[in-house]
């Protein structure tokens, strides 16, 4: 009973220390709607031909995160204007801190002459969009986080709204002047690719776990034993952040301290940091409830804190 106590506890473990199968986070950048081109007659003239509303049918692909739009806006029936929307949120998909790092302020928009109204719609306010029931003391939903009124160019980012079927409706508010708009919108995906591991990672793990154990049964020595077994398959920066921690309860405060250092570089550098870094303030949680007065507990949850 006691042997099959303990396996349970060491596959618990390496449950909690997220040793399941590790996913590299892939990001692209997907063009929606290339730079489309949209000429729009003033509301008044639009009852002598052409129109001063339309929309723009917006198909979100699997696994959508967030997407944007840029437009810009011209006078008069001519005129054109590159948005490279899509090539410049591809560039910053390339910097390694990520989706977070994609600011619209970054994002250069030409300048447009003439305002418009843009409008995110489902499928039945579309249509009554575009039957101008607003005019006629009706009413059209619309969803905040993708409209814009009266501007002249803007980027906007929609993170609430990732999957499905979507309108933009665009709309020229001006009674007299038509407008010419260059719009392009661009979806960012996210897909989970997994991570072949090595024979040597793979004992890493396993010996890591082994070490959470110990430190759950509360033998500390034996614990850093088996992560610097752990350490010497191959360097993961769970197991070293484990053990600081066992260093810390055994009362080497300088020595944890200096392990949990080395364990926060290491762990930038690895896949999910962010999901290992919220599992050693769990970790640190859990053992100063257990020692209130843990030395070096408190500055090194801050310091990992300060890396999400």
């Amino acid at each position: 009973m006691k042997r099959k106590l303990v396996i349970t506890l060491f596959f618990i473990s390496i449950i909690q220390l997220g040793y399941s199968q590790d996913f590299e986070i892939i990001r692209e950048s997907k063009k929606l709607i290339d730079s489309r081109d949209i000429y729009l007659n003033g509301g008044m003239r639009a009852g002598f031909g052409g129109k001063s509303r339309t929309s723009i049918k917006i198909d979100l692909p699997p696994n959508t995160v967030e997407w944007y739009y840029s437009f810009t806006t011209t006078e008069g029936e001519n005129g054109t204007a590159k948005l490279n929307l899509a090539m410049q949120l591809s560039r910053m998909l390339v910097d390694p801190s990520g989706l977070s790092s994609i600011a619209t302020s970054r994002i250069k928009v030409p300048e447009g002459v003439a305002a418009a109204d843009i409008y995110l719609l489902d499928q039945k306010n579309m249509h009554l969009f575009l039957q101008k029931v607003d005019l006629n003391n009706g009413t059209f939903l619309h969803y905040p986080e993708g409209m814009v009124q009266n501007t002249k160019q803007a980027i906007v980012k929609v993170d609430d709204i990732k999957s499905g079927t979507w309108y933009l409706g665009v709309k020229n508010p001006s009674a007299m002047n038509g407008i010419h708009i260059n719009i392009e919108v661009v979806a960012i995906t996210e897909t989970r690719k997994p991570i072949a591991k090595t024979e040597k990672q793979q004992k890493a793990e396993l010996y890591g776990g082994l070490a959470k154990t110990q430190f759950e049964n509360e033998a500390y020595d034996i614990c850093v034993e088996y992560c610097d077994k752990a350490i010497s398959e191959y360097e993961l920066g769970s197991v070293l952040a484990t053990k600081g921690l066992a260093q810390l309860m055994l009362g080497k405060e300088i020595e944890g301290t200096e392990t949990y250092i080395n364990a926060i570089t290491l762990v930038k550098k690895q896949p999910n940091p962010n999901r290992i870094f919220r599992e050693m303030i769990h970790d640190i949680d859990k053992a100063i409830k257990t020692n209130p007065d843990l030395k070096g507990a408190v500055e090194i949850k801050k310091l990992i804190t300060a890396q999400l």
